[in-house]
């Protein structure tokens, strides 16, 4: 069972076992040797994070398990493994240049605490998710190696229910963040945890976790809860909305018209009867991004600079944030940029760059009809697409497929078929990790400068 869990974290069984039977398995309460390197690494997942202005405040990341792992994975061992696997791989991902902006709440083992791996790991920005079961031992050498990786500026999270119990009451007066399940949306029973917590250790942060729909998102908000997470950010819930207003109208417009070869005298005339988007263009095509010598003055000379393919893609991204402002829009706009992104850079030079651009397009659009409350057969509907992109967006076929799939499972815990996909595309599990983290970064300057 061991050597299972450890190839499937690992990617190697006969390798990561080979290296546990020569090294021995460290106690449970021994500073845990640094992990090996030669481990190969295992796919990432992720979960944003949303701060109380519904924007990605950060990410939690975790590595995938096959069904029915989880009960083994509390196993002091096993789970010593399962922190160096999840270690090693945000340090080959280079997790710090994500923590300049965005927060990064890493789920670990109390015993981890004394991994080598944490003597050089970025303090700003992390956040150590402390992950407890009823035999966890809170021992003085544990609440001192605590205080001091606090000192250095780390942060630290812990479950409610974990940590309520009377001979933890140290640990969560440590903590800086509790987490409480808002999965059931019960709420008497939300509110009561979270008075008995504030009982015991005064001043703590709460993050709602399991957040299901948009209704318990508010309810979380309004009892004060200051981080939000769960699968209502991409839910696909009241997709009968109304038709969709008359700025993302204009949009679609434009973008047709780009698709069809209108020529610039016409684009042009069309961004000038939309002052918004037009100061939209100008600001953008004028940033430090675009890289331009003298300053862009006139509509159709911004459209030349930036080229139709250009164009495009940032009117797919305004189509995020066209003017009828909808909740979490902006959070929508970065996890739709992340997926787009990932298939595009998966697709790396097997494929022309007009494919990659259409790639880019479809993991965009994956999450269209959440953004226009409206089914996707719908949505798509109004716009011209090649049909490479349709048969990827709705009926997951194609050629543009596998790298979709690929971006998705990303945000997904399914560890079924991944490496078969990634396979199927001649791309190694860490080459999807390194491109994730790329995107990550990217959307999240991207969506601000579309904002």
């Amino acid at each position: 069972m061991l050597n299972r869990l450890v190839g499937m974290w690992s990617g190697n069984r006969d390798n990561a076992a080979a290296q546990v039977a020569r090294e021995g398995l460290a106690r449970t309460d021994a500073p845990v040797a640094a992990a090996t390197p030669a481990k190969k690494p295992s796919v990432m997942r992720r979960e944003a994070i949303l701060g109380r202005d519904q924007k990605v405040a950060g990410y939690t990341f975790m590595l995938r398990r096959a069904p029915g792992d989880e009960a083994d994975a509390v196993l002091p061992d096993v789970r010593r493994l399962y922190d160096e696997t999840l270690l090693a791989n945000l340090q080959r991902m280079d997790i710090a240049r994500l923590l300049g902006q965005r927060q990064a709440f890493v789920p670990i083992a109390l015993a981890t605490l004394h991994h080598a791996l944490l003597e050089d790991w970025p303090a700003a920005g992390t956040v150590w998710l402390l992950k407890l079961d009823a035999d966890t031992q809170l021992e003085a050498s544990l609440l001192e190696r605590m205080a001091e990786l606090k000192a250095r500026g780390f942060g630290f999270a812990v479950e409610a229910d974990a940590a309520m119990r009377a001979d933890r009451q140290a640990l969560l007066e440590q903590a800086d963040y509790v987490l409480l399940d808002a999965g059931s949306e019960d709420i008497p029973a939300f509110t009561a945890q979270m008075s008995a917590i504030a009982r015991l250790a005064a001043g703590k942060r709460f993050v709602a976790t399991g957040v299901q729909t948009l209704e318990a998102f508010h309810m979380c908000h309004k009892l004060q809860c200051s981080l939000f997470m769960g699968p209502f950010v991409t839910r696909r819930e009241k997709l009968d909305g109304p038709a969709m207003g008359p700025s993302r109208a204009k949009v679609l417009d434009l973008m047709n018209r780009v698709r069809t070869g209108a020529e610039l005298p016409d684009l042009a005339k069309h961004f000038q009867h939309d002052p918004t988007l037009s100061v939209r263009l100008l600001r953008y095509v004028n940033s430090p991004g675009m890289g331009l010598m003298n300053k862009v003055g006139g509509i159709e000379q911004a459209l030349m600079v930036m080229g139709m393919d250009k164009l495009y893609r940032w009117l797919t991204v305004v189509l995020f944030t066209g003017g009828d402002k909808q909740e979490l829009d902006q959070a929508l706009l970065e996890n739709a940029m992340v997926r787009g992104r990932v298939a595009e850079q998966l697709a790396g030079r097997a494929l022309f760059a007009k494919a990659r651009d259409e790639i880019f397009v479809a993991g965009l659009f994956s999450l269209l009809d959440v953004v226009m409350r409206m089914p996707m057969d719908k949505v798509l509907a109004q716009i011209p697409l090649p049909e490479e992109i349709t048969a990827a967006i709705l009926r997951r076929e194609g050629p543009y497929a596998p790298y979709l799939a690929l971006a998705i499972a990303c945000e997904q815990d399914d560890a079924e078929s991944l490496e078969a996909q990634a396979k199927a595309i001649g791309r190694d599990v860490s080459d999807i990790n390194a491109v994730h983290m790329d995107a990550l970064l990217w959307a999240q300057e991207m969506s601000e400068a579309a904002s």
